[in-house]
């Protein structure tokens, strides 16, 4: 059975065991630990202004109508993530409307500048982030993963706090 991209098979043999529900229905109750997940990130599904690129650096929305936006603000304090390729653990999965928005893992980021790995992140006012300078460490939203020599706007992977 395929369950929100989750493919699960179970067998119940014995009387009395847990109902675990139905095909085509939400499941009850389920034991277990999860272990792996394909994908880096642990994000969350916002409503956003406008159709959103993968890598885009989002912070809360001024909108009352919608949660989040791209980032408008160089250095901004109100980022709350960036937008998912394929997260590995979804929240709000059910809302019927939205985009992913990464909160914490490696995922890529759209970068404008070049970059070193190590480098420290912050937002800048295209909805895009930036190699940090060490009087920003406070805007900080993540660290490089790989290095990038490339001035244009380009994914490089990061990861996210």
């Amino acid at each position: 059975m395929d369950f929100y991209g989750i493919n699960l098979t179970y067998n119940v043999t014995v009387e009395g065991a847990p109902d675990i529900g139905t095909v085509g229905s939400p499941l009850g109750t389920v034991y277990g630990t999860s272990t792996s997940a394909q994908w880096g990130d642990l994000a969350e599904k916002y409503t956003c202004k406008g159709e959103c690129d993968k890598g885009t650096v989002m912070c809360v929305s001024k909108d009352v109508e919608v949660d989040a936006e791209a980032c408008s603000e160089d250095m901004s304090l109100s980022v709350i993530g960036v937008i998912s390729f394929q997260p590995g653990f979804k929240m709000n999965d059910n809302l019927w409307k939205g985009q992913f928005i990464g909160l914490t893992g490696r995922l890529p980021v759209r970068i404008t500048g070049s970059i070193n790995k190590g480098d420290f992140i912050v937002a800048t006012k295209d909805g895009c982030a930036r190699a940090g300078k060490s009087h920003e460490i406070a805007h900080k939203i993540g660290v490089s993963n790989e290095s990038n020599n490339d001035t244009a706007i380009k994914l490089v992977e990061c990861v996210i706090k």
